[in-house]
């Protein structure tokens, strides 16, 4: 059966206001019910490990694509399959590793940051970028989940965790080094989604040798176009403000690379994404700089309209809500597609 969306072109802003009303109710209930201090310990990671298995279950354990509600049974299995990791996690990191716990927790809290992120990125990367080549030897889905598990685990210990690795966290903890990473591999992971959502349908029209060939040039394109975004953001915060902390100004880079999530997930998968233009190449500069273009509103607004409210509490600007305001909200349009077909959205 053929679908098309319920409010024609307007769907979208339908998806992006649900989304963001469901969202917002969800992040008070965390702030001002729980706490801050529940908030910043507790639903920030279970967000995360919730984005990362629900990611999981989007390649390796595919739902039914149509509208349905069955779906929502996955939401359940992300959200509890949340908390068990993270405690898991925290265990094996503390306990088994032997990372220490730094100032308020903030080392250990850092490794399920890493592990999350790279969840983000391997999870996604095989299908995205090489059309599942890489891990085609193995026949079952399911093992495919557990092998990129363990290969996030590898990159993990070299990134995080060694002495001799990136941040050094069973040696000397270099926080600069930590969020550098962090904030530009979150702009790597946005440059993957644009490849996953935004570019598809023209990659599509390229010619590739095979599978390898185009995963390679791709992994090269959002490795290499992440860092010099991620870079370029530095510099404006590093323009705005100058006295600023280091490790604090590349953290400020993460929260500024979770802005294109909400424009990618809302208009790329709630509406026709630009599909009127016949010219794919065409079509695709103008969903990029539509993109761009929500990216530098929704960080403005965020800045001058939805912080200075206190809805979220008072906080430095560069240290405020919008990492999780951005993931919240986003997840919602994403895994309710993923799971649940856009059941609401879409009519026959």
């Amino acid at each position: 059966m053929e679908y098309e969306f319920k409010w024609g072109k307007n769907t979208w802003f339908v998806a992006l206001l649900l989304s963001g009303l469901l969202g917002v109710f969800i992040l008070l209930a965390s702030y001002w019910g729980m706490g801050e201090g529940w908030h910043n310990m507790y639903y920030v990671p279970l967000l995360g490990y919730y984005v990362v298995l629900s990611i999981c279950q989007s390649h390796y354990f595919k739902s039914n694509p149509n509208p349905n509600w069955n779906g929502l049974s996955r939401q359940w299995v992300s959200i509890t399959g949340a908390v068990f990791i993270f405690f898991a996690h925290e265990w094996l990191m503390r306990d088994i590793i032997g990372i220490p716990l730094g100032e308020n927790g903030a080392i250990l809290m850092g490794g399920q940051f890493i592990f999350i992120v790279l969840g983000f990125f391997f999870y996604g990367m095989d299908d995205f970028m090489f059309k599942g080549q890489i891990s085609k030897w193995i026949k079952h889905d399911s093992l495919k989940a557990v092998f990129w598990y363990f290969v996030i685990w590898v990159f993990w210990l070299v990134l995080f965790a060694f002495p001799w690795g990136l941040s050094a966290a069973l040696g000397s903890f270099n926080s600069v080094y930590f969020f550098w990473f962090l904030a530009s591999f979150q702009w790597v992971i946005m440059m993957q989604m644009m490849v996953a959502i935004t570019w598809r349908d023209y990659l599509e029209t390229i010619k590739f040798k095979d599978n390898f060939d185009r995963g390679i040039k791709l992994l090269t394109f959002v490795v290499l176009a992440g860092f010099v975004i991620g870079y370029m953001c530095y510099q404006i915060v590093n323009f705005l403000g100058p006295e600023i902390a280091e490790a604090d100004k590349w953290h400020h880079v993460l929260y500024m690379g979770t802005y294109p999530l909400i424009p990618i997930i809302v208009f790329g998968i709630y509406s026709n994404h630009f599909n009127h233009i016949k010219d794919t190449y065409l079509k695709i500069q103008y969903r990029t700089l539509w993109i761009a273009a929500l990216v530098v509103i929704g960080w403005v607004l965020f800045r001058v309209v939805i912080a200075p409210s206190g809805i979220f509490g008072e906080h430095d600007w560069w240290h405020h809500f919008d990492l999780v305001f951005n993931f919240t909200i986003s997840i919602i349009a994403l895994s309710h597609h993923w799971f649940c077909g856009r059941i609401g959205f879409l009519k026959p």
